[in-house]
């Protein structure tokens, strides 16, 4: 099963010490595709790279990571920057410059047949002109479609229709995951897994499995069929929090293309254990880690 992932990369300018800078390369969906090729999976990147220096690092990153860049393709625009700060506790906040970037002026997206995965999310999901062709792109799929919410502050406020958008994202698509911070982002008002069960009862919806990840609180996973599951998080010494989410992601991608949504549904409890040890792993390194498949299994075996 091939997981087809659409989106953005982006080149995190990290403060390093008094006047200095030290750049990762990130962006949520590239994350993702990497999480999922260091757990054994197959993921093919639908990319745009930029013409600058960052457009061909982004490519060597993917690329040494034996992730498919057969959908990818260079383009004349500059790639996607963003200023990461971190708190006391390395988790991330960012300010991004994304007009005119490669990443969001998709034209078209590949075809995915009825036994692959469509995963979209991030920014992509959500800027123009681009985020139009990838909601089309999973208005009439048959394969089976994922979402990860990854909403940002700078959405909500260029972006008005934002939210109505990611509602209809949510209706087309069978898996979704968001953090609790996305889902308070989204709806203040309203507590997350409140919002998280609404999203499975959404008229003409196919969603059957929404997984709320909680940070240092571990996930939940609530189900079409009413029933939820909490699994804590271990204990860990944190470098940073960038890629976690991405990384988590990536990890249920992984369990889907294995097991399929009923098996995932069936055995959650497994798989939301597997999800936030590959999360945990991310956070030991600095920049967005992804765990091997035999770091997962080591790490698994002596919790």
């Amino acid at each position: 099963m091939t997981i087809i992932i659409s989106g953005e990369n982006v080149a995190d300018l990290l403060t390093a010490g008094p006047g200095l800078l030290r750049i990762a390369l990130g962006g949520g969906p590239a994350n993702t595709a990497m999480a999922v090729a260091a757990l054994g999976g197959e993921a093919s990147f639908a990319a745009r790279f930029g013409s600058d220096a960052f457009g061909q690092a982004f490519r060597g990153r993917l690329d040494a990571a034996r992730v498919d860049l057969s959908h990818a393709h260079d383009v004349a625009a500059p790639s996607t920057l963003a200023l990461a700060t971190l708190d006391a506790n390395g988790a991330a906040s960012y300010d991004f410059w994304l007009e005119g970037a490669a990443d969001f002026a998709a034209t078209e997206l590949p075809a995915a047949g009825r036994g692959d995965i469509q995963h979209l999310g991030s920014l992509a999901a959500y800027w123009p002109p681009g985020a139009d062709v990838t909601e089309r792109w999973i208005e009439e799929s048959q394969a089976t479609v994922t979402l990860d919410v990854n909403l940002r502050p700078i959405v909500l406020e260029r972006q008005h229709d934002a939210v109505s958008r990611l509602e209809r994202l949510v209706r087309r698509a069978d898996v979704v995951k968001a953090s609790d911070d996305d889902l308070r982002m989204a709806y203040p008002d309203t507590d997350p897994e409140t919002t998280a069960r609404s999203w499975l009862g959404l008229a003409g919806g196919r969603t059957s499995l929404v997984v709320i990840t909680l940070g240092s609180n571990g996930a939940v996973g609530l189900t079409g069929d009413g029933r939820r599951i909490h699994v804590p998080a271990p204990k860990i010494e944190v470098v940073d929090t960038i890629g976690a989410g991405d990384a988590a992601m990536g990890a249920l991608l992984t369990r889907l293309a294995a097991h399929g949504v009923a098996g995932v549904c069936d055995d959650l409890e497994e798989t939301l254990r597997f999800t936030v040890a590959v999360a945990a792993l991310a956070c030991t390194e600095a920049g967005a880690h992804a765990p091997s498949a035999r770091e997962v299994e080591e790490y698994l075996a002596d919790m």
